[in-house]
């Protein structure tokens, strides 16, 4: 019946997770902001029509509703992500393989051109002295 669709559209998305203790405080969570804002959103209606129709405090009152439509479509965005988590959605990132790994941890930093450079100046071969002194006491 539904053949023409692609197998994405027909994964059943499952949302028993939303059940769990942790989820339904935050159900409450967003709930409890949602009315707190539309209230509040009344609240500035009045206060703009007894100021007998200020333009400002009307929008607020829209404001505050917007933010409240705003919460619960990123709380069913955050219920839908996932709810497709759970079915197997791939990740975004390909899995490295060992070989993969291994390769970059024996990375080794190529070494500067300038060695010769480095032995011709007194300066450092004399700062890379006491350097080498300083280790040497510090081991015994």
């Amino acid at each position: 019946m539904l053949g023409w669709l692609p197998y994405g559209c027909l994964v059943a998305r499952s949302y028993r997770f939303a059940g769990r203790p942790v989820w339904l405080g935050g159900h409450l969570l967003v709930l409890a902001a949602v009315v707190a804002m539309v209230l509040l959103g009344r609240w500035q209606l009045d206060v703009s029509n007894a100021k007998h129709f200020s333009l400002q405090n009307f929008g607020y009152a829209l404001q505050w509703w917007a933010f409240s439509v705003f919460a619960v479509v990123m709380w069913l965005k955050i219920l839908r992500d996932r709810a497709s988590a759970s079915v197997g959605a791939p990740s975004a990132e390909p899995p490295v393989s060992s070989e993969q790994a291994r390769i970059y941890r024996h990375y080794v930093m190529p070494q500067s051109v300038d060695r010769a450079g480095s032995a011709a100046d007194p300066e450092r071969a004399a700062y890379n002295a006491y350097l080498a002194s300083l280790a040497e006491k510090g081991e015994k």
